[in-house]
């Protein structure tokens, strides 16, 4: 896992990190929940470092996402003021994304994929391999082309186990 937190960011002179934060209101330490702790802000960064810059001061900035279970986790991302992160700095966003261990996405594309996967299975517009567990759907409009696919574990099925990839 690298560099799956991606920004863009117009103020190249800032420093920029990033805090995630679980679905349950826990803070991440590293890849360690706990509840919120302000002596422990400092331990919740993640710093993100320049890759690129473009004139006029914008900047891309990437970081590591923790090693965490897969979910759904918000990503607040916050201007450091002083010599180190503070409780005080500037939020700059927060935003709901989706983590699958190896993957972050923002979750209005995790969301959006899967309604389209319910749209294909609607319209009939879905094949099954029994013997690989392979699901595919297809696209509404178009039944040639492939828009998600998960595997099915036949020891997940009909249990909360089962996932998506």
């Amino acid at each position: 896992m690298a560099n799956e937190i991606q920004i863009i960011h117009d103020d190249g002179a800032e420093t920029v990190y990033a805090i995630v934060r679980n679905m349950v209101g826990q803070w991440l330490a590293a890849a360690t929940p706990e509840a919120y702790v302000v002596a422990h802000w400092a331990t919740y960064d993640i710093a993100l470092s320049e890759v690129s810059a473009a004139a006029g001061g914008v900047v891309a900035l990437q970081g590591d996402f923790p090693a965490v279970a897969a979910g759904f986790y918000w990503l607040d991302l916050y201007a450091q003021g002083g010599g180190s992160p503070a409780q005080t700095d500037w939020r700059l966003a927060t935003g709901l994304h989706y983590w699958n261990g190896t993957t972050l996405v923002p979750a209005e594309d995790w969301v959006g994929r899967m309604m389209r996967s319910a749209v294909a299975v609607l319209a009939g517009n879905m094949t099954f391999d029994e013997a690989t567990g392979q699901a595919s759907f297809l696209d509404a409009e178009d039944a040639a082309t492939e828009r998600a696919s998960y595997t099915v574990s036949p020891a997940s099925v009909g249990r909360s186990g089962a996932s998506i990839s």
